[in-house]
């Protein structure tokens, strides 16, 4: 009975190292996608980081505390990003192969993203409301920078400006 147990525990193991491998390898695929071939210049992957860049460090601690705050919520009410890949890894492994049910994987796990991103900028908002005048001046200044080391990497890279 003992070797039941053990060959379950073996087989468990071998599909959590399987699940592992396959999310590092779509992690892989996801940050080449990101960052574009060897070569070439990084996309500018989140227009709202130049927003949480230009924060000083306290203020990007509270950010990351709000968002952490509002996501976890979100977790424990179910919806979970690894739930959204475990469904795609299975549409995936489907014979036959569902096209369609792919798709609607994946559109799911866009609408998701479409939550979390309007979510942050309603928090991102609500800090900035929150920063009195001269603070707010202070950021503006410093997104001003983020904005133009943008601008200057594009250069670097095109050799023309936007």
């Amino acid at each position: 009975m003992s070797e039941k147990t053990g060959m379950r525990g073996w087989v468990k193991a071998v599909l959590v190292g399987s699940l592992a491998l396959n999310l590092l390898v779509a992690g892989l695929a996801v940050g080449a996608f990101l960052h574009g071939p060897p070569g070439h210049p990084p996309r500018d992957r989140d227009p709202a980081l130049p927003f949480t860049r230009a924060f000083d460090e306290d203020q990007r601690r509270d950010l990351r505390r709000a968002l952490h705050a509002e996501f976890r919520q979100r977790r424990e009410d179910g919806s979970g990003l690894i739930e959204d890949y475990q469904q795609a890894l299975t549409v995936l492994r489907a014979e036959p192969f569902d096209p369609e049910a792919l798709r609607a994987a994946l559109e799911a796990q866009g609408a998701r993203a479409d939550m979390r991103r309007v979510r942050g900028q309603a928090i991102l908002a609500q800090m900035l409301g929150d920063m009195s005048p001269e603070a707010r001046r202070a950021y503006a200044d410093r997104l001003e920078h983020e904005l133009q080391d943008i601008l200057d990497r594009r250069e670097r890279w095109s050799g023309q400006r936007d």
